[in-house]
């Protein structure tokens, strides 16, 4: 049977996955992975809250919330591709045991720092670039286990699923955030998002054999060959070369929105620290839900339109919510926001892993990884212009000029939309 053939075979198998939670009943070592995403990413999330918050506490500058998220973020850029070699070659549960135990290292430096007074802003980039690279291994490495933990057939149940987890964090990590800023200040926020670790470490522990992944063939090759190996496959396939453009565009000129929420929730709305986590939290059940929405209809992911569709909406109500006069506007705005950016995120996430073979797969979401690997850069310009023009007029035109790439990707490569 031909790539492609085998590909449609089991997306159409998947698109018969037999209910929303089919993945977490079925396969324990699934739900262990599970509940270590909940703890890393609800740790994330606490963090970006934190240093968000502290950026603009620290400068009163918008540039320089975009210049600290630049900073974490620029190594998921430099480092995706050689991340990816590693995931292939080693075994997936160091990678995480070793990332995770960083991750807890900076949190709580970031947490000594602000308690002692000593951070300063040449410090916290310093720290948030520290902690970007360690999250370069955790989020293609916990992405690349799913398959080694469920069969084919429920792949797309299980990516969905494991989708509503990160997303689910978004409500759970910036209201914790916001408590703990309220009750302890910033530095509480950072201590709390170092602890959780603790619970993610316990889950790696644990995970099967399985889930090492790795390919001896693949350690065979040149060094060389296999950093090339991924963008060798993506080149050969016009199908992911467009799921990567239209993830390009969405994570690029989209996402910058939430780097900018504090001064979204300080200088537009008005609503502060407490305001912030729950404007993120309105994000977050927007997200869980619609990564729900896709664990329940699987079918949705082998629908070609829903990937421009989702796309689309996505960036058209973070477009309106820039426009947003108030909170009560702001927060079904952003609830929309979450679905739409779930659902996309999703699909287009599923839509790859069905693509390719395990003895691949980190190479290729290495690649796919670079689209989010370019957000930094689109924080740091949309930061810039929000210092410029102002941030909702940032914003606005980011999201305008995503409409129009998706548009363009969407007609360039007729397999994303037929």
């Amino acid at each position: 049977m031909s790539e492609v053939g085998r590909v449609s075979g089991a997306a159409e198998r998947a698109a018969r996955s037999p209910g929303t939670l089919h993945s977490l009943r079925t396969y324990p070592d699934f739900r262990l992975l599970l509940t270590g995403t909940l703890a890393t990413n609800s740790a994330f999330w606490m963090y970006q809250v934190a240093a968000g918050w502290l950026a603009l506490d620290l400068t009163d500058s918008a540039l320089f919330v975009g210049l600290t998220g630049f900073a974490g973020g620029i190594p998921l850029l430099l480092l995706s591709i050689p991340a990816g070699v590693v995931i292939d070659r080693v075994d997936r549960r160091t990678i995480l045991k070793w990332a995770q135990w960083g991750v807890m290292l900076v949190s709580a430096l970031f947490a000594i720092l602000v308690a002692t007074g000593l951070i300063a802003p040449w410090s916290m980039l310093v720290l948030s670039a520290a902690y970007g690279v360690a999250m370069s291994f955790v989020f293609p490495t916990r992405t690349a286990i799913v398959p080694s933990l469920v069969r084919r057939d429920d792949l797309a149940n299980a990516i969905a699923l494991n989708a509503a987890a990160q997303n689910a964090t978004r409500v759970l990590g910036p209201s914790l955030a916001g408590i703990l800023i309220a009750l302890f200040g910033v530095s509480g926020s950072f201590a709390a998002a170092a602890l959780l670790q603790i619970l993610a470490l316990s889950s790696t522990a644990r995970l099967p054999d399985r889930a090492a992944g790795g390919s001896g063939g693949m350690r065979r090759g040149s060094g060389r060959g296999n950093l090339t190996h991924g963008i060798r496959i993506v080149a050969a396939d016009p199908f992911l070369v467009g799921l990567i453009l239209m993830a390009l565009a969405s994570n690029v000129l989209v996402m910058p929105y939430l780097n900018l929420m504090p001064v979204f929730a300080r200088d537009d709305l008005g609503v502060g620290s407490s305001g912030l986590g729950f404007l993120l939290a309105a994000t977050g059940v927007g997200t869980v839900a619609g990564a729900l929405s896709v664990a329940r209809s699987a079918r949705f992911v082998t629908w070609p339109p829903a990937q421009p569709i989702t796309a689309v909406a996505f960036a058209a109500s973070v477009l309106l919510f820039a426009l947003s006069p108030s909170v009560i506007v702001a927060v079904p705005l952003l609830f929309v926001t979450g679905w739409a950016s779930a659902a996309f995120l999703a699909i287009n996430q599923t839509s790859l892993q069905l693509r390719v073979a395990d003895e691949s797969r980190g190479r290729v979401l290495s690649i796919y990884l670079l689209t989010w690997g370019m957000l930094p850069i689109g924080q740091l310009t949309v930061g810039a212009l929000a210092d410029w023009l102002g941030t909702p007029s940032a914003i606005v035109l980011a999201c305008a000029f995503a409409l129009a790439c998706i548009a363009a990707v969407a007609v360039r490569y007729p397999a994303m939309r037929r």
